[in-house]
């Protein structure tokens, strides 16, 4: 199994390739299936795929994480661009609006809404978890035993004219069975890393998780130092075996404490190559 970064927050200082707050992913699975993880926040995901000898054309489907448009940003220029993939993504992001406090004032994070009237046919909504093929599944968080990231206090929602922070129920994982375990795909893990592990290796029945991909949504501010040590302390009793690769929303002081924490752990950017055996 190979996982390529098409783009994240940190640059890649080897090639030319945009960088930007966002995420895209391409997955190359052990049965040859070709799947797009996200599309970062605009179309430049597609110009680092081309770059990086990568044929999105081969694409079987995208998975889109939530409705925050660093995930979802170039979802319009890929729909344009390869009008025969289907898009994989909750049935809550074309119907809620997404807001964050964090700088200030309230800026729209939403996925565009127009898309829905114009490419309804390229969309397949999710309501809960399920197979969405062999051995990959898309899975729904239904666990709350452990914390959740302290910079969700930032974010709100919008449904039905009504105000209220972000309860993340748009947020899914891709779930990816393999021999050794599953691999699972958390683009931000607002819902909280191990609880989605939790969940993914519940909904898959499998007793362990060989690898998480994605971002752990460690934010900079005061509490860092402490809400890392607890992430620390409990992956340690829940996966001590689980490989870790995080990047786009892990900050980087909480890198510099992951780092030192003696997790088995890596980190990625833009252009980078993540193998599993």
């Amino acid at each position: 199994m190979k996982t390529r970064i098409l783009i994240d927050n940190q640059p890649d200082a080897k090639n030319a390739l945009y960088a930007e707050h966002g995420l895209a992913m391409y997955l190359e699975t052990d049965d040859d299936k070709h799947i797009l993880i996200d599309t970062g926040l605009s179309g430049k995901f597609i110009d680092n795929a081309n770059k990086m000898g990568i044929d999105l054309s081969r694409l079987d489907f995208c998975f889109i994480s939530h409705g925050h448009n660093d995930h979802s940003g170039g979802l319009r220029n890929f729909v344009e661009t390869f009008p025969d993939t289907k898009v994989y993504l909750s049935e809550h992001i074309f119907h809620e609006h997404y807001f964050t406090s964090r700088h200030g004032g309230q800026k729209e994070l939403s996925t565009d809404k127009d898309m829905l009237m114009r490419y309804d046919d390229r969309f397949i909504p999710v309501e809960d978890s399920k197979w969405i093929d062999t051995d990959i599944a898309a899975v729904f968080c239904n666990c709350n035993e452990y914390p959740k990231p302290i910079g969700n206090i930032f974010l709100s929602k919008e449904a039905d004219g009504t105000k209220s922070l972000d309860d993340f129920k748009h947020e899914m994982a891709m779930a990816v069975v393999t021999q050794e375990g599953v691999v699972v795909f958390s683009s931000c893990s607002h819902n909280g890393a191990i609880n989605i592990m939790k969940s993914c290796m519940e909904y898959t029945g499998q007793r362990n998780v060989l690898a998480f991909i994605g971002g752990l949504h460690f934010v900079d501010c005061k509490q860092t130092e402490a809400e890392v040590k607890a992430f620390v302390n409990d992956i340690n009793i829940a996966f001590p075996e689980t490989k870790i690769y995080t990047g786009h929303c892990t900050c980087d002081k909480a890198k510099e404490l992951l780092e030192a924490s003696g997790l088995n752990i890596s980190f990625f950017h833009t252009g980078d190559e993540i193998s599993l055996a």
